[in-house]
């Protein structure tokens, strides 16, 4: 705990982790929120469930596009530009009553105008701490975060519950709004900059760690949205019981988070962690006794925070300034489609096996995340200090 305490004494560093993890809070509450607004206007959960799939497509497609446009026209002008089009769209789907196709096309603005905040922030943490210390801040942002997954959906249901369907989508348009004005406040005496990329569009995409963190990434995230299913469907009878197993498991990664994230795990730390992961994703699937699945369920979330805090750091030392925030917006980008790829995977499983082919996806998956680590041992990922290389850790 003392990394993390020299950390936060740090002038400036918890003013800009807590802006931006508040800015980004809406990310947790849009599925949710939208899903329940649309089907009460147009009665169609089909309707609602294809403008959910348009925010997905949306921001998978724009969030490199509009990180690397970070670099072009500077933090501030991107940053101001996505929230104001995504809080207007907000307000859009909250209280206008479009045509399905608009409606759709809508769910479509608002995916790509969320504000690039995940890849800007990462991208600028060499530059807001020592260099000894980014490895302890990318552990925090990374635990961190776990809270918009715990707080945004609880958020969402509450105030669709007990105020209107459209008071989650008025809530993330002024959180989107001014949760990126203070972050950008909290900037404001730190001089960070991202430099304009020198690099084509794309080209980002054959360094060797972003490949990797892009796949374990997607094979990781894809697990977790396919353990969901499985967790909903065994459990879905009490919405309350899979909602705190769900709940249990991201505590797993918040806990996995502030332990792990910080050390130096290297290849084999990675491979460990991720072995966890897929075990208690396994075992989860396998035990009656609710205890017990809730003692699989945490293991399960345990390396979650740990393994991606270590792959963005090595991409954040392995690629050069000028390409870290689109590289970073690619790597969301393998995120949104590897959830896509659980929830429909354990989707299709789940009809044909029942509760047992959602978590036999969700273990597949995660095992697929284990093993992928293993490609660096192949590779030269070699950093300063020696965390992620292509030697045995």
């Amino acid at each position: 705990m003392r990394d993390y305490l020299d950390l936060v004494r740090m002038p400036g560093v918890v003013k800009v982790t807590a802006s931006q993890l508040f800015a980004r809070l809406p990310i947790g509450m849009l599925s949710l929120a939208i899903l329940l607004q649309v089907q009460a206007r147009s009665g169609s959960y089909a309707l609602a469930g294809a403008v959910v799939a348009g925010v997905s497509v949306g921001q998978a497609v724009a969030m490199p596009l509009t990180a690397r446009l970070a670099g072009y026209v500077g933090i501030a002008t991107t940053l101001l530009t996505t929230a104001v089009v995504n809080a207007t769209a907000l307000l859009c789907l909250a209280f206008a009553t479009p045509p399905a196709p608009l409606l759709v096309a809508l769910g479509v603005l608002v995916g790509a105008s969320v504000p690039p905040l995940m890849p800007v922030i990462r991208a600028l943490y060499p530059q807001l701490v020592p260099g000894n210390a980014v490895r302890v801040l990318f552990a925090l942002d990374t635990s961190a975060q776990e809270l918009i997954w715990i707080v945004g959906p609880v958020a969402a249901t509450f105030l669709a519950a007990t105020v209107s369907k459209a008071t989650p989508l008025v809530c993330a348009a002024v959180i989107t709004a001014t949760g990126t004005c203070a972050f950008l406040l909290s900037l404001k005496q730190r001089q960070a900059v991202i430099v304009r990329s020198a690099s084509t569009f794309g080209r980002v995409l054959l360094r060797r760690s972003v490949i990797l963190a892009m796949v374990a990434g997607m094979a990781l995230v894809g697990s977790f949205t396919a353990l969901e299913v499985g967790i909903v469907a065994d459990l879905g009878r009490s919405g309350v019981i899979a909602g705190l197993a769900i709940a249990i498991s991201s505590l797993g990664s918040l806990t996995g988070g502030i332990t792990l994230g910080h050390r130096r795990l290297g290849v084999t730390g990675l491979v460990w962690v991720l072995t966890i992961v897929t075990v208690g994703t396994a075992l989860s699937g396998v035990f009656d006794d609710l205890l017990l699945r809730f003692i699989a369920l945490f293991a399960a979330g345990f390396g979650f925070a740990p393994a991606m805090s270590t792959t963005y750091l090595m991409v954040s030392r392995e690629v050069e300034d000028h390409d870290t925030s689109e590289a970073f917006g690619w790597i969301n980008t393998g995120s949104l489609v590897g959830g896509a790829i659980g929830t429909a995977t354990a989707g299709v499983m789940s009809d044909a096996f029942g509760a047992a082919g959602a978590f036999t996806a969700a273990t597949a998956l995660a095992l697929a995340a284990a093993m992928s680590p293993l490609i660096a041992r192949s590779g030269q990922f070699r950093h300063a200090d020696g965390e992620v290389t292509g030697e045995t850790s």
